[in-house]
């Protein structure tokens, strides 16, 4: 099958990763690529090199007016193109307005809540030559009133690159993220602090204000910021921490790192955000009510004891990323 696949074009497709979209991109290209499909990338010039990529430049700093011109520019290249199936795994509302006039079909994956433009475009986007598709059931029933009745594809992970680590550093914790308000980091500083924890902070700083504000002051010798990591490097500092910590305060649309940290043996304790419910489980972690940073503390330490190698084997059983593959070919035939 020949594939295109549209990705977000704000960062490059490569590590290390700015976010769950662009290794969800990275993952799913890769993986139609390794069971035998013919993938070209529209993205980022600066994208990984093993893909067949057709350069599309926007940058991270472009205003709306660039953003159109850009997927605009996107959606002819890929018009001119001999391809089955279109994936959309952007999140810009141009791309679904403009499938009608394709001599193939359009998917588009649905990955954050109904914004307006979204919502907008949902309604008007032509029914005849296109899907959508949640990654979860708490996103679908969001988008629901917008576009009515459409399949639900979770997101899957891929094993290998998230070993399984039987033994860690007692009283170590980790979170990752993009460092913005929404993601909740100071939660999980405070959280580690009243149960007496060592934490590791990591992940791409996206609101400097908000970094020198809460996180920077409270980094000390118990709190410490290890970077923007590749992904090896994020999985090994989460294989050796005892538990992990995920802080969101908006509502996850699904959540990468709920399956990411248990796949590697660590319990994760989150909050109950969005999707939380429908993927963390009683063998890979805890929930407790968002901004309730003492409830959070106090399942530190009985997840510790938690068995590694069940975390593992339940994110193996319920999201491996052959699955996902495989209900997306489903759904492009």
């Amino acid at each position: 099958m020949k594939i295109a696949i549209l990705a977000p074009l704000r960062f490059p497709i490569s590590e290390p990763f700015h976010g769950g979209l662009e290794m969800h991109t990275h993952l799913l290209a890769r993986e139609l690529v390794a069971v035998g499909h013919e993938v070209t990338l529209f993205a980022d010039a600066e994208s990984d090199e093993q893909f067949n990529i057709v350069p599309i430049q926007l940058g991270e700093t472009a205003g709306f007016g660039a953003a159109v011109f850009a997927y605009r520019r996107a959606m002819a290249l890929v018009r001119r193109g001999d391809f089955d199936v279109i994936h959309n795994n952007s999140i810009h509302f141009l791309p679904p307005l403009l499938s009608g006039n394709l001599g193939f079909p359009m998917i588009t994956t649905l990955h954050t809540p109904p914004y307006k433009s979204l919502r907008i475009a949902g309604r008007v986007t032509p029914k005849n030559n296109h899907t959508f598709v949640s990654i979860s059931q708490h996103l679908k029933e969001i988008w629901k009133p917008f576009i009515g009745d459409h399949p639900v594809i979770h997101n899957g992970l891929d094993m290998e690159q998230w070993p399984l680590s039987l033994s860690a550093v007692a009283g170590t914790a980790v979170w990752y993220g993009r460092f913005t308000p929404e993601k909740g980091a100071e939660y999980a500083i405070q959280a580690a602090r009243l149960a007496g924890y060592k934490l590791t902070l990591a992940g791409p700083v996206y609101d400097q204000d908000y970094f020198d504000r809460e996180i920077l002051p409270e980094l000390d010798g118990r709190i410490t910021y290890a970077g923007h990591l590749t992904q090896a490097e994020l999985a090994a500092l989460v294989g050796r921490s005892a538990v992990g910590l995920a802080t969101s305060v908006w509502d996850e649309p699904f959540g990468l790192v709920y399956l990411e940290i248990p796949a590697c043996g660590t319990p994760v304790a989150a909050f109950d955000s969005g999707a939380a419910k429908e993927i963390i489980t009683a063998e890979t972690g805890a929930i407790v009510p968002k901004y309730d940073v003492g409830a959070l503390a106090q399942v530190l330490g009985k997840l510790e004891g938690r068995h590694r190698a069940g975390c593992r084997a339940s994110v193996a059983e319920k999201f491996p990323v052959e699955r996902m593959v495989a209900e997306y070919l489903r759904l492009y035939a």
